[in-house]
Order: C-alpha cells, then structure tokens, then sequence
C-alpha cells in the first residue's frame, strides 16, 4: 500500500462512515457545487496519488473551502486540459468540463508524477501568456533546497512542503485551506485561448 493511500485509510478510520467527497467528483470533474465567477477560486488538484488527493480534498472542505474541484492524476492529463485541442479525444477532453468553464482557479501541483512530472507543468503554464497569471502552488514531500529554488525560478507562487507525519499533513492542508479562502483574483479571470 502506498504512502498516500495508508493515510487516506487513517483518514477514513478517523472520520468515520463520512462520504468519499474525492472519488465522487474526482472522475466528473468539477464537485456538484456550482462555481460563483468572480467570488470564489476553483480548485485544479494535480496529484498522482489517490490517498494524498482525497486527504487535500477532504481537509480543505474541513477547514470551510467550499470551492469546486478538479483533479489531474498525472501532468500529462493536467497538459492535455490545458493546451491540448478540444475533443481531440483525449482524457481530458472526455471527463472534465470543457476550459472554458473554468474560472478563478488556482492549481494545486505535485513534483514527482508519471509521465510527465509537475516541473514540466509549471514551465509550461507559466510560459503561455494566457496561464502565466494562473497561480500555482507547488505541494509536494520533497523540501530539497535546489528544487525549491528552480520551482520559483519557473514561476511557482507558493512552495508547500507536504509533512510525512499524518497529522502534520492534515495541519497544513488545513491552513492552506484557511489561506485559499482569503485569495483573490481579478472578477471574471477565466481561461480562454485567443
């Protein structure tokens, strides 16, 4: 059992016969919850492990977000949304709302994924004119100074280094949920391609 997936089972020990809220809207996309443009941040969750995504998802509804959700499991569906051809088929373009629904939205990016690695999806969505504005905050296990150091020097707005001790954890996704709930950006910021 991985790392992620034994927390999220400490997590659902602890919290009792409490729904899943992440596997309900990790496959449709956006949660049931309709997002107000202009009043409150979407949330774009790219996360390759289940247990950790459920664990962010689930305390940042703890701490009072009520934003909507939509979760990547690897950097190249994150990169197929973003800059991929609408309905070419992809993934992407199959299970998550269409980009221009998206709006107000801030990325949660993990580093260490498969196929492509979330440094990758940093350098790109800062590079293109139309997310370079997007924030993004790098929330990830590693705290090596040198991959800090580049995630800034790429663009990165925050860097959070996930603790390994489950309660820590849930601590810190629960202040990051305090501060995701006092964000603000431009009314009616929305990801349109010219």
């Amino acid at each position: 059992m991985r790392e992620g997936e034994k927390a999220e089972q400490k997590a659902d020990d602890s919290a009792g016969a409490q729904p899943d809220l992440h596997r309900s809207s990790a496959r449709a996309g956006l949660s049931a919850e309709p997002v107000e443009t202009g009043r409150r941040v979407s949330i774009v969750l790219i996360e390759d492990d289940d247990g950790h995504a459920t664990l962010v998802e689930r305390n940042l509804r703890r701490s009072g977000v009520s934003n909507g959700f939509l979760r990547f499991r690897d950097g190249q569906e994150a990169l197929d949304y973003f800059f991929g051809v609408p309905g070419a088929g992809t993934i992407a373009a199959s299970n998550y709302p269409s980009r221009e629904e998206l709006a107000n939205f801030v990325v949660l990016l993990d580093l260490r994924m498969p196929r492509v690695d979330g440094f990758e999806v940093l350098r790109r969505l800062k590079a293109d004119p139309v997310t370079a504005s997007v924030p993004v905050i790098v929330l990830t296990t590693t705290d090596d100074p040198r991959e800090i150091e580049r995630c800034y020097e790429l663009g990165c707005n925050v860097y959070i280094t996930k603790p390994v001790e489950y309660d820590a954890f849930i601590e810190a996704v629960r202040r990051l949920g305090f501060f995701l709930q006092v964000v603000k950006l431009p009314p009616g910021h929305r990801f349109v391609r010219p």
